[in-house]
């Protein structure tokens, strides 16, 4: 008896350590590189109950899943650190489609959400709490993870409720470079902060806006988050020293500058359409 009890016991252990590799695994994969069906039914609503991301990107700092039916391409994303989400936060996550499997942005299709108005971003609040652009955490240094008091994840909530464009360019049936979310084109986007103040992302877009059908090549993508952006085209970014200007906004005059927020971070991967 001792004998089989110590098999059960061994046989279990193995069990539970087999799934803890996968799940390791699968938490340590940094593009997507699977294809996948989509769960059934999928509702863009920024309140997703997704679990296990397929991918854990260290460039972008985003949890992502891409999925697809036989109907829409779906993106579902997540980002548990309260800087980045700052950095979201002032100038929304930009997805590039590229059908020919290239690198290259110019020869895509692309949709940036959420596309937050300038004054939205930088109204209200204390700039010590980042309330400047984004409205996160102060004193310019960074903090891991989530530690977002109950007044920013307010006003973070209330600047995404006025994000109601999505900002478009590549698709040849679509002229305007802004959509709003309730659009005829049935490209869906919604985001949230989530109870522990993780920002949540969905898009939904349909296969035939692509260009795609079942037996599509396979694409490239490109996921990024753009940080603050300035109007012009230039990269030059002019810092105020005395803390009143982007510095102040950003870290509450403590020398608070980060430049970090400014610049972008991608990624490029590599997606074939599953078939049920």
């Amino acid at each position: 008896m001792a004998t089989k009890h110590f098999t059960r016991i061994f046989i279990s252990s193995l069990f539970i350590a087999g799934l803890s590799n996968f799940a390791f695994a699968q938490r340590s994969q940094n593009v997507q590189e699977n294809a996948l069906w989509a769960p059934v039914p999928v509702k863009v609503d920024g309140k997703t109950n997704e679990v296990a991301f397929q991918a854990s990107n260290k460039s972008t700092l985003l949890s992502y899943t891409l999925s697809n039916d036989d109907k829409n391409l779906y993106l579902v994303m997540k980002s548990a650190d309260n800087m980045n989400n700052n950095k979201i936060m002032m100038g929304g996550i930009t997805l590039t489609i590229n059908m020919e499997g290239k690198k290259k942005e110019k020869e895509g299709y692309t949709i940036t959400y959420p596309v937050i108005a300038r004054q939205q971003r930088g109204q209200g609040g204390n700039r010590s709490q980042g309330g400047g652009f984004g409205g996160g955490q102060g004193g310019g240094q960074r903090t891991a993870g989530l530690n977002v008091d109950s007044a920013t994840a307010a006003r973070r909530k209330q600047q995404l409720a006025t994000a109601k464009e999505i900002k478009i360019s590549g698709f040849k049936d679509i002229t305007d470079s802004l959509i709003s979310i309730y659009n005829e084109y049935e490209i869906s986007a919604a985001a949230n902060f989530d109870e522990k103040g993780a920002f949540v992302y969905e898009l939904a877009i349909p296969l035939k806006s692509l260009g795609l059908s079942p037996n599509s090549k396979d694409f490239a993508y490109n996921i990024k988050i753009n940080g603050r952006q300035f109007g012009g085209g230039g990269n030059v970014v002019r810092v105020n020293d005395g803390g009143g200007g982007f510095g102040g906004g950003l870290g509450g005059g403590r020398g608070g500058f980060d430049p970090s927020m400014f610049l972008p971070t991608d990624f490029w991967g590599k997606y074939t359409l599953a078939k049920k």
